[in-house]
């Protein structure tokens, strides 16, 4: 009989709410809002909640995210009678400046043609104040707007929005959870593009996605900025596992294709928990992946699901099932997963940002709700040697 992988994987009731998120989530429907929250805090879950009460009301709202992976997992959290009407940011900006303008977005050349070509956000920003006042633009923007992981976007991505009159905004954020902080928005920015004042900002502080010791975690690599509140650390639960990091590749430690079957082994034990393999770049996700499909040890349950994303990738990933999911760091954003598996930790980047590096292993770490795994290979590098905790209740080095 084939094992049942289905995981429980929905959104709260509006009766589970604390009374912060309570709060954010009855926040009126006109009107600029910001909510800030580390993770696990239930941002996420407030802006889809809202975006249910706005289906049920039969009001026209649009939800953006930072990726087409966020993108998947919320409409499968939505859980509502319609599709949840979501896009990728970007993706929705181009097609917005398109109607409006009649032309594409400017954007800015590389030296490979084929590559992809980031906005050219000066041009806009003279593009969108050329609009003289009173002007009836081809779009009306009369529609709830719902940002999720706001500090992903840049300023100027909001001050356009403003500049083609959108007047009602539900954004939630988290300044610490910035994986490219040059090319997003801080709190302040967001305030000031919205005309929010600091002191209507809400804040999230309960943590209720992480076990407290992946918590702990998490907040060691927290880069402090008063900008977001620290989470609370959960309760502890006796049965909650502590983070390990172990070593392969050496010689007398494990190799690729054991630390592959014991995925799949781990897997196995648990046919409807979904195990997140974070990689630093789409080299290492394809050598995970390879290794994965290669691996042929002895299951009980039979082959779990092993799903990987690729940009541009239109086929979405099932987070409805247990299984294995291999993925970059760009595309963990908002994400979380059962069992969260950070691979050859010593590649990630930038070495010379060591705020962006601490975020980013922020961001990575808290992907995880009930364990999580750092594994690296032989090279060690120094500056990611430096931002491990040496506490062994903190981090338990499993390397041999």
């Amino acid at each position: 009989m084939p094992v049942d992988r289905t995981r429980r994987f929905v959104l709260p009731g509006i009766q589970d709410l604390n009374k912060d998120q309570d709060e954010a989530l009855a926040l009126p429907l006109e009107g600029q809002h910001l909510i800030i929250g580390g993770p696990g805090t239930g941002k996420s879950v407030v802006a889809l909640l809202r975006a249910r009460r706005l289906a049920q009301e039969q009001k026209k709202y649009r939800i953006l995210v930072y990726n087409h992976l966020l993108n998947g997992s919320n409409r499968h959290l939505f859980g509502f009678t319609e599709p949840l009407r979501s896009n990728t940011w970007e993706k929705w900006f181009r097609d917005m400046y398109r109607h409006i303008f009649r032309k594409s977005v400017p954007t800015i050349l590389q030296e490979n043609p084929s590559a992809y070509r980031p906005i050219e956000w000066n041009a806009v920003e003279e593009d969108v104040s050329s609009i003289k006042e009173g002007t009836e633009l081809p779009l009306n923007m009369d529609f709830y707007l719902l940002i999720d992981e706001g500090q992903d976007m840049p300023p100027q991505f909001y001050s356009a929005l403003v500049g083609w009159g959108a007047e009602n905004f539900y954004v939630v954020a988290d300044q610490n959870q910035q994986l490219q902080p040059d090319k997003c928005s801080s709190r302040q920015d967001i305030e000031n593009a919205l005309a929010i004042n600091t002191k209507d900002t809400l804040e999230l502080i309960t943590n209720y996605r992480n076990t407290r010791p992946i918590a702990q975690l998490a907040q060691h690599f927290y880069a402090a900025s008063p900008a977001s509140p620290r989470p609370d650390l959960p309760d502890s639960k006796s049965t909650a596992t502590s983070p390990e990091l172990w070593a392969y590749g050496a010689i007398g430690q494990q190799s690729l294709s054991e630390i592959a079957e014991g995925i799949l082994k781990l897997s196995d034990r648990f046919p409807s928990k979904l195990i997140g393999i974070i990689t630093p770049d789409n080299r290492i996700r394809e050598k995970f992946y390879d290794a994965l499909a290669e691996a042929r040890p002895k299951l009980d349950n039979g082959r779990p699901p092993i799903q990987t994303f690729v940009s541009g990738q239109q086929e979405p990933l099932d987070f409805g099932q247990g299984g294995i999911m291999v993925i970059n760091a760009q595309s963990c954003k908002g994400l979380e997963f059962d069992i969260a598996i950070l691979a050859d930790i010593d590649q990630n980047k930038p070495k010379n940002d060591i705020y962006a590096l601490k975020s980013r292993f922020y961001v990575m770490v808290a992907r995880g709700r009930e364990q999580v795994i750092l594994l690296r290979t032989g090279n060690t590098c120094p500056v990611v040697e430096s931002l491990l905790p040496t506490d062994s209740t903190v981090l338990f080095r499993k390397e041999q």
